[in-house]
């Protein structure tokens, strides 16, 4: 139903784009690290694997990924890449109004990071604000969350974990190196979470020896499957219904 943008002409991207149309943006990390089990790339992989079921069940015109963002927890590890805020919000904010000043009014990001959705959370109100568009931003961690909550047997986790694991397993098993799979958890203030909720907001990097915060040996590919649909599908029911939405 939808197509990429890349691959299309000029020609063909005259007709194509219109108030009507919904331009979605992944965003996610191409090189950070997960673990000494899993490859930099995961996060970008899963993003795109995501987006690829998007092109077949919606009405959507998909933009290649950003794989560089604001992803402060990673910076002491080598190989991760982290643009500032600042940057990484301008540097957005430049695509949307790429399409927004011809006059598309319907936007999607589809936000695979922690750190970055805050950023572009308030980037989202201040484009409609100024242009009268709507931009949705996903959140990584609801998607797929009621699947998660009945598969996961993790204490806790958050990065490279269980969930992360599991998926790469599914749809990239060939990069998923199991025998470095570790379990350890990162420390934080006592408070910040009281009864499983968030209380306090504590910002700080990415600790553990292996980095990262979870249980990934007990990582499946069934249930990445599951877990992968499930964030598939959420998407999906917020596109069906941003198509018929009026932007006002």
């Amino acid at each position: 139903m939808g197509i990429r943008l890349s691959e299309i002409t000029y020609k063909e991207a005259k007709t194509l784009l219109n108030e009507e149309t919904i331009i979605v943006l992944p965003i996610s990390g191409g090189t950070k690290e997960h673990g000494y089990h899993l490859p930099l790339g995961t996060d970008m992989y899963v993003v795109d694997w995501i987006v690829d079921r998007l092109v077949e069940r919606c009405n959507i015109v998909a933009l290649p990924i950003v794989s560089y963002a604001y992803y402060p927890a990673f910076v002491d590890f080598i190989g991760s890449v982290s643009i500032s805020s600042e940057v990484f919000m301008h540097h957005t904010r430049d695509i949307i109004v790429s399409f927004a000043k011809f006059g598309v009014k319907k936007f999607l990001i589809v936000d695979g990071g922690v750190s970055t959705h805050n950023p572009l959370k308030v980037l989202a109100s201040d484009l409609h604000n100024a242009y009268g568009i709507t931009v949705g931003v996903t959140d990584i961690i609801g998607l797929g969350s009621e699947v998660e909550a009945k598969l996961l047997e993790q204490e806790k986790g958050g990065h490279a974990d269980e969930s992360e694991t599991s998926c790469m397993l599914y749809i990239k098993p060939d990069l998923v190196h199991m025998d470095e799979a570790v379990e350890e958890y990162r420390t934080g203030i006592k408070g910040a979470f009281y009864n499983g909720v968030k209380k306090v907001h504590v910002a700080g990097k990415m600790t553990t020896p292996h980095g990262i915060h979870g249980n990934a040996t007990l990582a499946t590919a069934e249930k990445g499957r599951q877990i992968m649909e499930a964030k598939v599908d959420d998407i999906v029911r917020f596109l069906e219904n941003l198509e018929s939405y009026e932007v006002s």
